[in-house]
């Protein structure tokens, strides 16, 4: 049996948001080439959620998992109740993702500014720096918008 450790890590950040509305963010080396190991990966997860804070799945979901690398993030939102768990989930593999910093000391080189933010780009940076403790990872059409309307800075 694959424990838990195995598929998800050690490292996971989990939000908590209103209206049964979940985010939960993790390194894998799953291989996701075979998308039913997106199914793996949530079974995982709500095992890590029912032991580390008693939330158990129960309903039907709608989940929208962001992909880069070995780097995954999960909106996970209860839409209703039904007698079984069920997810209904869109996958955008290989979607590129920032990191978020209040300070630009902590990355040297070129760097994204926009709204008092610095921004890099998540696979300069996410080998080297904690990105659960130190920076928030930003992804879907956020990404987009910032890179359009971002500053360059050294």
């Amino acid at each position: 049996m694959i424990d838990t450790y195995d598929i998800i890590g050690d490292t996971l950040k989990v939000e908590f948001l209103e209206n049964d509305k979940i985010t939960v963010q993790l390194y894998s080396n799953i291989d996701i080439s075979d998308r039913s190991n997106l199914g793996v990966l949530l079974k995982e997860i709500g095992i890590y959620l029912k032991k580390k804070y008693d939330y158990l799945f129960d309903g039907l979901y709608d989940v929208e998992a962001f992909q880069y690398s070995n780097y995954f993030i999960f909106e996970i939102e209860k839409v209703e109740e039904y007698p079984a768990i069920d997810f209904n989930i869109s996958f955008h593999p290989n979607r590129r993702m920032l990191m978020e910093f209040d300070d630009e000391d902590y990355i040297n080189g070129c760097k994204y500014f926009y709204n008092g933010k610095y921004y890099v780009d998540f696979e300069l940076a996410s080998h080297y720096l904690n990105c659960f403790e130190f920076c928030n990872v930003i992804y879907s059409d956020d990404v987009e918008k910032i890179l359009r309307e971002a500053r360059i800075v050294f």
